[in-house]
């Protein structure tokens, strides 16, 4: 056995509580060690050290490094003592606790280095959110999603659907989107996310003039009020795009500064380097080397305080329903912990999600900030498997577990997934335009854990390359539609509703070169068989729920079918 290898923490993405009364406990060994059996050696936490019970637990999941031993405890006390007891093939016996590993373990000074669940506090529990379960999730872009006919915006300076550049304004507005509420019904959406609406003169707006002001090229207060009551009452929940690290070098905020220096009472609220403002040699920080957004300080008080306000103006303005979060992981996690608490005390169903592109497990881990964060990894995953062929099916799965495992349970029920947005390739363009690759990997989106996203126009098979062609005009004329792929979309987000797949429980397999995507609940199973490999395979039919490239019990190359079983529960 590699004792390096094993891997576990109290109070840690390796054990937590589930609820008030369940905690999950994971167990990091080396991939195909020589581990006969694991067990759990466990009592309450002021009665270990009388007597202790042993339970075997059971590898759930492995990927390129790892096996899981993975184990849900029902909990009579919330105070819980536990160290694990392992038995490799040789019969040897060996005890891992908070001492590490031993071959002796004297339960009557367990006390000093047992693991623990110390207390479960309802406080403390990271919650699905019941907001956005089973919600299938829509991204637009204002400017280019449908311009209302009655906007005659002077500054629009290209015809709809003409090739976009970085300075285009098409015009689309937020009383257009009120004006496809109904296509977005019929589609099956129910949870909206807007790009920035707030007052700038840019078509992105993601650098902020004045957070109080709609954007003027968006339409008025009025229009986002009538957006938000047409989506609630087509039980749709809208989220807008907080855009808090940085605002525009326009913004009267900056302009003061700009003016008086360090006289400006505004001078901390950002990260100048040196005694003055210094135009010249650019000593401000801002996002990303963009000299036309500064930087705002969230570590000052008075800073927190102002977006703070701005927030609880839409919140109690407008009744929105969430806020997904820019550049999140450059901003004090005082910051949103503060945020979070003051938003909930107006509007206690909220939904925080944060533009995390990386590892984000410090945001995530204690419900005090974020409850979900744009899962990008997964994007890249899918990708490397499916559009860029960079994976085996096996290696796929190995990533997708890993993934997984960054987090708690809960946390992942809460994922935000996407394959395309405002800020990557689309991902048909990505798949070379290939509808059966297309397909297959929202097919595995659409049944993964999580929420899933679609990026305006990508039900239609629109195109795009990066930044700003990835931002074209939705083609409202259905004869430029791609009615395969739109069919194909409608049909995985019916299922994910009419299933309530993010309920189901949840397993993934290789099965002859296939992905194997199991969700059950209850005796009710689907499963996904994603066929990338060079070959066709058989598979038994039962019911078909949704296919591509299937007929007749063999999947084709490409393919996908969503198969559904009932087992006696």
């Amino acid at each position: 056995m590699e004792k390096s290898a094993l891997i576990h923490k109290s109070d840690s993405i390796y054990s937590f509580p589930l609820n008030e009364n369940e905690i999950e406990l994971r167990l990091l060994t080396k991939k195909d060690d020589d581990i006969l059996k694991v067990e759990l050696m466990y009592n309450d936490k002021y009665k270990f050290h009388e007597k202790v019970y042993l339970k075997e637990i059971y590898k759930k999941y492995s990927d390129a490094v790892y096996d899981y031993y993975i184990e849900i405890v029902k909990l009579k006390d919330l105070r819980f003592a536990y160290v694990f007891k392992i038995t490799t093939q040789d019969y040897k016996e060996y005890y891992f606790s908070e001492s590490g590993i031993t071959t002796q373990y004297d339960i009557t000074k367990g006390f000093y280095d047992f693991f623990q669940v110390s207390y479960i506090n309802e406080l403390d529990l990271v919650q699905k959110s019941s907001l956005i379960q089973n919600r299938v999730f829509y991204q637009i872009f204002v400017d280019r999603f449908y311009k209302s006919e009655d906007n005659k915006n002077s500054r629009i300076n290209i015809p709809w659907g003409a090739p976009v550049t970085q300075h285009s304004l098409a015009g689309g507005n937020l009383k257009g989107i009120c004006q496809k509420i109904n296509y977005l019904k019929d589609l099956g959406i129910d949870a909206l996310y807007l790009t920035p609406i707030f007052e700038s003169d840019s078509n992105h707006k993601y650098n902020i003039k004045d957070y109080f002001t709609i954007a003027k090229d968006f339409g008025n207060e009025e229009d986002l009020k009538a957006l938000v009551e047409e989506a609630h009452r087509n039980q749709m929940i809208i989220v807008l795009d907080g855009v808090f690290n940085h605002i525009s070098k326009d913004n009267e905020l900056f302009l003061d500064v700009m003016e008086k220096g360090r006289a400006s009472t505004y001078f901390h609220w950002f990260f100048i380097h040196g005694d003055d403002l210094d135009l010249k040699s650019n000593n401000y920080e801002r996002f990303a080397d963009d000299l036309g957004m500064p930087r705002l300080n969230l570590n000052h008080p008075e800073v927190e305080a102002y977006i703070i306000q701005v927030c609880l103006h839409y919140v109690e303005e407008y009744d929105i329903d969430g806020l997904r979060l820019d550049v999140s992981d450059e901003i004090p996690h005082r910051f949103w912990i503060r945020l979070k608490e003051k938003i909930l005390q107006r509007k206690k169903d909220f939904i925080f999600i944060g533009e995390n592109w990386h590892n984000a497990h410090s945001f995530l881990n204690s419900g005090y900030e974020f409850d979900s964060i744009m899962n990008y990894s997964i994007t890249k995953e899918v990708l490397n498997y499916v559009a860029w062929g960079n994976y085996t099916a096996f290696e796929f799965k190995n990533h997708i577990i890993s993934n997984l495992m960054r987090y708690k349970s809960n946390v992942n029920y809460n994922m935000f997934n996407l394959l395309s947005s405002h800020d990557v390739h689309r991902f048909y363009t990505e798949c070379k335009k290939d509808e059966d690759l297309f397909l297959l990997g929202y097919a595995f989106i659409f049944m993964h854990i999580g929420v899933p996203c679609i990026y305006y126009g990508d039900e239609i098979g629109l195109e795009g390359n990066y930044d700003p062609d990835n931002r074209r005009c939705f083609l409202w004329e259905e004869e430029q539609w791609n009615k395969r792929i739109h069919k194909k979309i409608k049909g995985l987000i019916s299922i994910h509703k009419k299933y309530r797949i993010n309920e189901m429980e949840y397993s993934i397999d290789v099965i002859h070169e296939m992905i194997c995507l199991t969700r059950q609940k209850m005796g009710r199973v689907l499963k996904l068989y994603m066929n990338l490999s060079e070959k066709s395979h058989f598979i038994k039919e039962t019911e078909i729920v949704l296919e591509n490239q299937y007929k007749d019990n063999i999947l084709y190359p490409k393919g996908f079918v969503i198969i559904r079983e009932e087992k006696n529960s």
